[in-house]
């Protein structure tokens, strides 16, 4: 099961905004960031997918989701719209925001051609 992350271990794992106003991405370890919603068709919809994911890519990719309700201010600080909006995080590189649901074959490809993993 995908963890669910709050903003406390977001500033421990992948960046901490109270530290840094630059971003910076700088563990060695790619991550696929999932905003969502408990009240959001679409994400309930894309959930599978993530999952699927998570586990085939377990090795190589960490997977996290973020209750925007639970945790507004992350979603403020990328500018977060709708959901599901999903972010590809390679290490030293800017996010790629991907927005709505997307099928396992776009987010395969995204793994091979944002963290290079096949």
């Amino acid at each position: 099961m995908i963890e669910i992350i709050s903003k406390d271990k977001f500033k421990a794992e992948i960046f901490d905004f109270s530290v840094n106003k630059e971003w910076v991405f700088d563990k060695k370890t790619p991550v696929i960031l999932n905003f969502f919603a408990t009240w959001c068709g679409p994400c309930h919809r894309f959930a599978p997918t993530l999952e699927e994911i998570s586990n085939e890519y377990s090795q190589s990719v960490k997977v996290y989701k973020i209750d925007i309700d639970q945790d507004p201010e992350l979603a403020h600080l990328f500018e977060i719209q709708s959901v599901p909006t999903t972010l590809f995080l390679a290490p030293n590189s800017d996010p790629v925001m991907t927005n709505g649901g997307l099928l396992k074959e776009s987010v395969q490809r995204a793994i091979s051609e944002i963290f290079g993993i096949n």
